[in-house]
């Protein structure tokens, strides 16, 4: 089956599977969209959850919009992402491995319906980037108004491309500001533009497919296409076109494209909006590159796609969390001599970020810290807390790992901490009003990250639920009373551990046979004084 042509093909296959509602009435974007996308993170589960179509957006003032808003439409929830790779949610990360390992390089095309609509020269000052409908995200805190989606840039040495997952802040009809932190590989271009006193060009996507916007949101090795993941991803090459007024190329069926040229030598400072830990960023003095735009380029009546960054979870850290997990779990199993890796969690609690816990098929005890250790080595930002835990336990379940957090380890022995690292956007890392240094890099070691060895070290116990055999007969006698329908998680009957004696599947099975007198018996021969 073909992948997508495009994000319209997108919406008609949610609109199938029932994951997608038309909202037809006027909502207003400033004060309206994102409150009532919201509440739907805030009060569904996730399998609930649906991509929000506004189709006739306005503005506080009246003004109306041709185009319509997509909220959501890339990381409503696990089965939205896996819908837009085409695969089935147990199948992403093997999916993602694939394209990470066969990659498809794109193919340039002459002509594309993202430059149906051009806009240069003094039309930039009319309308530009007002023509579209950005939604507000946390009206009455944020400060500012932006978009978060894909930034296309290229190294000016090497010509390798970069497709990030940033912030432009609007600040007039063709200027914004753009959000990249020193751990991103666009700020390395950037930098090499700053040392040759030469703008960067760029060039921001909205409305791309699924497959270019999810490997954007993974932090992909440097000098990697994501281009070329995407088509992996896809099965079949991304669809490039020229853009025309920078030397760069942008996916030729996307919905908008805002070209234009980021200085290296004028610089903004930011103001108030959401992001990923949770909390308001202030900005804190800091300045950031000031893009001016050249030209935009855009399909009729566009479908602009925000992304709600703030408290988790939200869209975007579920996009974050389907391309850390991804990524991770292809780098550990396949790229750093962990075979026994059984699946990673990045929970969206942690800001998809932070916190780590993967699950192992152990045969040694070196393995957890090989794994512990490969986390760490991978990304200074990500992975705060590493955990490791055995097979057993469903790393994406707090209370399975809690359980393992709580009685298969020991801090003294188990828990390491490490320093250098970098905090990114985390609160606890520094004071308010600490200047910029200080928040890239705490003083005197950086910030830090813990790395727990929750697996048994030793046979335990069987885990103290009934045998397999009951709890399926129990499950035959639910169904039968006509209770209501059961979601059993792991682990919902018990198992052995290694740690059982002949003695004690003896006395169960006397248990069972309502002999427990006999095992009374038993036990009063073996009688002491004291």
């Amino acid at each position: 089956m073909a992948y997508y042509r495009d994000l319209r093909e997108f919406i008609s296959a949610l609109e199938q599977a029932g994951k997608l509602v038309r909202i037809p009435r006027p909502v207003v974007k400033e004060s309206e969209l994102f409150p009532l996308f919201r509440l739907q993170f805030r009060g569904l589960s996730e399998e609930e959850r649906k991509v929000f179509l506004f189709e006739r957006v306005v503005d506080v003032k009246g003004k109306t919009y041709s185009g319509s808003v997509a909220a959501g439409i890339y990381g409503a929830s696990r089965e939205v992402c896996a819908l837009g790779v085409m695969c089935r949610e147990g199948e992403i990360l093997e999916r993602w491995h694939e394209a990470l390992a066969c990659p498809l390089a794109p193919e340039t095309v002459s002509s594309g319906v993202v430059q149906e609509e051009i806009h240069e020269g003094e039309e930039l000052s009319v309308l530009g980037l007002d023509e579209f409908p950005a939604p507000v995200e946390e009206p009455g805190y944020s400060g500012s108004l932006r978009a978060t989606t894909q930034f296309v840039t290229r190294d000016p040495e090497t010509g390798v491309r970069n497709v990030g997952l940033y912030s432009g802040h609007f600040r007039s009809s063709h200027r914004l500001l753009l959000g990249i932190a020193p751990t991103h590989h666009a700020y390395l271009h950037w930098l090499k533009y700053e040392k040759r006193k030469e703008p960067m060009p760029a060039a921001i996507v909205i409305g791309a497919t699924p497959n270019i916007v999810q490997v954007s949101a993974a932090n992909i090795p440097y000098g990697v296409d994501e281009f070329s993941v995407a088509g992996g991803l896809a099965r079949e090459p991304v669809r490039l076109v020229k853009c025309r007024t920078v030397d760069l190329e942008v996916p030729a069926d996307a919905e908008i494209c805002i070209e234009g040229l980021i200085s290296t030598d004028r610089f903004e400072p930011h103001s108030s909006f959401g992001e990923y830990p949770g909390y308001m960023y202030q900005g804190s003095g800091d300045v950031r590159p000031v893009m001016e735009v050249t030209c935009i380029t855009h399909r009729r009546s566009p479908i602009f796609t925000p992304f709600l960054v703030g408290l988790p979870p939200s869209d975007t850290h579920k996009l974050m969390q389907i391309a850390a997990e991804a990524l991770y779990y292809s780098f550990l199993k396949y790229g750093s001599n962990n075979p026994y890796i059984v699946d990673v969690a990045f929970p969206e609690a942690g800001g998809s970020w932070n916190y780590c816990v993967v699950s192992i098929r152990k045969s040694h005890p070196t393995q957890p810290w090989q794994v512990l250790n490969a986390i760490a080595g991978f990304d200074p930002v990500i992975g705060k807390i590493a955990i490791v835990v055995d097979e057993d336990v469903n790393p994406h379940d707090a209370d399975a790992v809690n359980w393992a957090l709580s009685f298969s380890m020991q801090p003294h022995s188990d828990a390491r901490i490490i320093t250098d690292r970098a905090p990114a956007l985390d609160p606890s890392a520094y004071a308010p009003g600490s200047p910029h240094e200080e928040r890239s890099f705490p003083s005197p070691h950086g910030s830090s990250a813990i790395l727990i060895d929750a697996t048994r070290k030793w046979p335990y116990p069987p885990v103290g639920l009934p045998q397999k055999e009951y709890m399926e007969n129990a499950l035959r006698l639910w169904k039968e009373l006509g209770f209501p329908p059961l979601k059993l998680k792991e682990p919902w009957h018990g198992y052995s551990l290694g740690n059982w004696t002949k003695e004690d599947e003896e006395n169960a099975a006397l248990i069972l046979r309502g002999d427990y007198h006999k095992i009374g018996e038993k036990m009063r021969r073996r009688q002491t004084k004291g």
